[in-house]
This record gives structure tokens, sequence and C-alpha cells, in this order.
């Protein structure tokens, strides 16, 4: 038996391998799709099977999850196994801000949602604990200081002995190192590239005049093309590096670039007080996709659906 199965969307893998490694670092066994599905497998046997040997489930939840055909099966199946939930068999992480819909509404969540990763680490394992969340200490006393006298505990007193909250200094975030900035970037080339791969699987399915090619070159390059009726009608390629940033993101439409710098767009690495995003150096303003997206500070997922959105334009025009 497997502890859990992590069910999530292509824009949240990286979140979903983040946890992953969180509770296999604890000695939970785990399965997910990125590790455990290898080529040649049979996708729907191996759903069929990390949904009957898993004891619990975990479902990724973003705004993106609740739109999946492929996470529908996966929570329902958990959820049809306890539905009152009892053995807490579906236990969702909201890792994006969202409304879960219809009978998900009713599951209590975890929330890792603006945290930072250490806060994050201590509210997963927490909340896969099936123990109580008493609190280690007493809590403070909610109610007026009428009332009988307080009287003194005996033993050792503390360093505070009045007993209120002290006042603890907001401290500065130290800047991104360069390693840090070279991570954030290959992280976003993966959602990004996750992304691509997923929509053209989803787009061939959706019509028979479409036909998609998807081709990774390297660790850190992809091409992409879109067939209507026969003739090529998107294609792009995507990549690490570039004119001005070995961690820069590139993207080149219409022809292979054949080892030239240029492109149409190119993601940087910044950092606002010590937060990392992406930002659009060459998008701005563009079309309706510049009012849809603040192109001055994305995460990996919007930077995906960004591109992906200037990828698929010539289809709607």
């Amino acid at each position: 038996m497997v502890d859990f199965l992590v069910s999530y969307t292509s824009a949240d893998k990286a979140w979903a391998e983040w946890i992953g490694f969180v509770l296999e670092e604890k000695s939970f066994t785990v399965i997910l799709q990125a590790w455990d599905f290898r080529p040649g497998s049979n996708f729907v046997l191996e759903m069929q099977r990390a949904a009957t040997e898993a004891d619990r489930t975990i479902m990724v939840l973003s705004p993106d999850y609740p739109k999946s055909q492929f996470a529908s099966p996966e929570w329902a199946a958990a959820f049809a196994q306890d539905p009152q939930g009892l053995r807490r068999k579906l236990v969702p992480v909201m890792v994006r801000q969202c409304q879960p819909p219809g009978l998900l509404s009713s599951v209590v969540h975890i929330s890792l949602v603006g945290e930072d990763e250490s806060t994050a680490r201590e509210l997963l394992l927490n909340g896969i604990n099936a123990k109580r969340a008493k609190p280690v200490q007493r809590p403070s006393f909610p109610g007026t200081g009428g009332g009988r006298p307080h009287k003194t505990f005996p033993g050792a007193t503390s360093s505070n002995p009045t007993g209120s909250a002290l006042y603890v200094p907001s401290l500065k975030r130290s800047p991104p190192t360069d390693a840090d900035r070279r991570r954030f970037s290959r992280q976003a080339f993966e959602v990004i590239k996750t992304h691509f791969q997923t929509a053209l699987d989803q787009l061939a399915q959706h019509s028979d005049a479409v036909e998609c090619d998807f081709q990774p070159n390297t660790a850190t390059e992809f091409m992409a093309e879109v067939f209507s009726n026969g003739k090529s009608t998107c294609r792009c390629q995507i990549w690490i590096g570039g004119m001005l940033s070995n961690d820069g993101i590139s993207y080149a439409e219409g022809q292979w670039r054949h080892g030239s710098n240029a492109c149409n767009e190119i993601l940087s690495v910044s950092d606002t007080q010590g937060e990392l995003h992406m930002t659009s150096l060459m998008g701005t303003g563009f079309g309706q996709l510049g009012s849809q997206f603040d192109l001055t500070r994305m995460s990996h997922e919007q930077a995906a659906d960004y591109l992906w959105r200037r990828f698929v334009a010539p289809l709607e025009s």
C-alpha cells in the first residue's frame, strides 16, 4: 500500500513535485505522475493502479485543477471511498487561491497560498497528520481581567513574566542569489514546457482538423508546431538563455532560429523585495494580452499561459 497519490494538473507540476519530495523526506511513500509514469506505460492503467494502491489522495488545488478532465476521476475515486471524510482519503492542498466548486467546497483543505517554504512545509506535514491540532502551549485567556486574582505559577518563571506577546521586528529578506535566480528560471521553463505539451495534446483532441507536434531538443529547449488542415499555422521555439541573460527564457515565433538568438520575447527573472517573478522584456502592450497579464510580475504558471496564448493567437485570427 502506498501512502499518497499526488493528483495535479500540468500548471502545478512544480508544486506537486515539491509536495512529493517533502513527503518522501518524512518517509512517506508517494505516487506522482512525473516520477512514476514512465515512457511506454499506459496512462489510464497506471492511474487506475495508483488510485487503487494509494491509501490517500492529495489534490494540488488551484484555479486550473477543477477544469482538468484528467484530474477529476482521481479525486472522485478517493471521495467515493470516503464521502463523509471519516478516513481523510482526500486531502486538498491549495497552492493558488481559488474557490473549490461543488462537493470539493465541503472538504477542509490545507492552504499554502502566500507562505514561505519553511511555513508551507510545516503546514503540509501538520495537515496530513491524523492527530489533533491541539497547541503545545496554553492559549492566552480570552476574557476580561475581572474576577478572582491570577495565581502566580509556583514553578520556574519564563523570561517574560507579563505573559504579553513579545515584539519581534520584521526582518528584511536577503536578496536572491545567482543560484536562486538560476533555479527559479529552470523551474519556470519546466512549467512552460509541461504546459505546452499538455495543451497541445488537448488541442489536437479538440478538432480533427488540427495536428500538433512537440519536440524537446535538449533539457533547456523545445519546439512546438500546430497544423490547421495540414498547413503550419503556429510555430515556436522556447529555450533558456538568449541575448540578454543566461537565465532568461527566450521565445521565437515562425521559422526555427538555427543557432540564432533572434526572438520575439524574453522573460527575465526579477525580484521585488526578495520575491522572484518573471518579467516580459518585449511584450508590453501586446494586443489584449497586455491587459490580461501583469507582464512585469508573473508566476511560473502565468508566464506559461502568456506564452501559450501568444503561440496560438494565429488560430483565433
